[in-house]
């Protein structure tokens, strides 16, 4: 899966720099664990970079009701800076933080998370929530932010969400997961019939060559039931 796995990761760097992936196609020729390695680097970068005064603000703010702390994220802090300043906070109250949010703004945050900082903070988000935000990213088309956040998700709420997509999203989050145990886990979630439905809906779609080379690399039995039944 190189080639599938290099697109992948340069959707996912197009996204971090905010750039379209097309311009980055020179990029094509670099290893898909390189570009992986690179994408990591320059979210450290960012994260890091005003950590000091970050944490200064997140201590701060425990002074502070949660409800208060929502307001003056939502609309003095905004998106971005909420993002990172939530993977500073004690898990438990950022989670409260959260639960007092609108959900388009924490779609919006959700854009800019790095999911491996905010980890705790998902698991203590109910699962109907995190599917209410996964609903807004997939009216943006939010794709690689989806596929980015499923391997810190409990499995029932990556089941809503799925339940939610139709199935040319399912396809298009799969193809930017960040590990093939992601993989897995979306694929033992969907029964057969959905999974059939999926090799249906790319037939004929630009999707078409991508989603052979997604399930040729998926684990037995869906691999040999799924394929052999839709691509003889």
């Amino acid at each position: 899966m190189t080639r599938f796995a290099v697109r992948a990761e340069i959707m996912k760097l197009a996204q971090l720099l905010e750039l379209e992936a097309t311009e980055l196609g020179y990029l094509e020729t670099v290893a898909a664990d390189d570009l992986r390695r690179l994408r990591e680097q320059i979210t450290d970068v960012i994260y890091d970079s005003g950590s000091h005064a970050l944490g200064r603000l997140a201590s701060a703010s425990r002074l502070l009701p949660t409800s208060v702390v929502a307001l003056i994220g939502e609309h003095a802090f905004g998106p971005m800076l909420a993002a990172r300043i939530a993977g500073l906070l004690d898990p438990a109250r950022a989670a409260e933080v959260a639960a007092k949010l609108p959900t388009p703004f924490l779609a919006e945050v959700a854009t800019h998370l790095d999911p491996r900082r905010a980890a705790e903070v998902l698991r203590r988000m109910p699962p109907d929530r995190i599917a209410e935000v996964a609903r807004e990213l997939t009216a943006a088309e939010e794709h690689v932010t989806l596929g980015r956040f499923v391997g810190h998700l409990p499995d029932e709420a990556i089941g809503l969400a799925l339940a939610d997509m139709d199935d040319l999203t399912v396809l298009r989050v799969a193809f930017v997961l960040e590990d093939t145990e992601g993989a897995d886990r979306v694929l033992a979630l969907l029964d057969r019939a959905r999974l059939e439905r999926l090799l249906d809906a790319a037939k004929g779609t630009e999707l078409w060559p991508d989603v052979l080379e997604l399930f040729a690399g998926a684990p037995e039995p869906w691999r040999s039931q799924v394929l052999g039944a839709r691509v003889a």
